[in-house]
């Protein structure tokens, strides 16, 4: 578990991430767990200019309730696990302070031909300095 919690992000909802019935579409929570990563990314100093250099290869999710419009939605992201090019982020998407969504996801760092590489180690000791995970050398 991270020293200092999951990251953790207001991401609003907008009108039209709703139904007619005002319930959030699923398709909507992706993109509110990827503003949400991105984010992190930001705030570890590790994306710049707005390239983002790794890939989603997986991603499990699972709906839990139904979102609605006007709740207030926020979004929390942690790393669990550091390989050589690839990482392991989990997510819970919370409205009004209950969790509506979780998610983890594998994503893989990639260079400019789009092919894994590994994952440069300061980005990797930012990271691990964020989650308290033990980097071997």
């Amino acid at each position: 578990m991270s020293p200092t919690g999951p990251f953790r992000i207001a991401v609003p909802l907008r009108w039209v991430d709703v139904d007619a019935e005002g319930i959030v579409n699923n398709a909507v929570y992706a993109s509110l767990m990827e503003q949400a990563r991105y984010q992190y990314f930001a705030a570890l100093l590790v994306v710049a200019g707005g390239k983002v250099p790794f890939v989603l290869a997986e991603a499990t999710t699972r709906y839990l309730r139904p979102g609605r419009h006007g709740m207030r939605t926020e979004v929390t992201v942690r790393t669990t696990r550091l390989q050589n090019s690839s990482f392991r982020m989990e997510y819970e998407v919370l409205g009004d302070g209950e969790v509506l969504v979780t998610s983890e996801v594998v994503l893989v760092w990639v260079g400019p031909d789009l092919r894994p590489c590994p994952i440069p180690d300061a980005v990797r000791q930012a990271i691990a300095a964020r989650e308290g995970i033990v980097v071997r050398a």
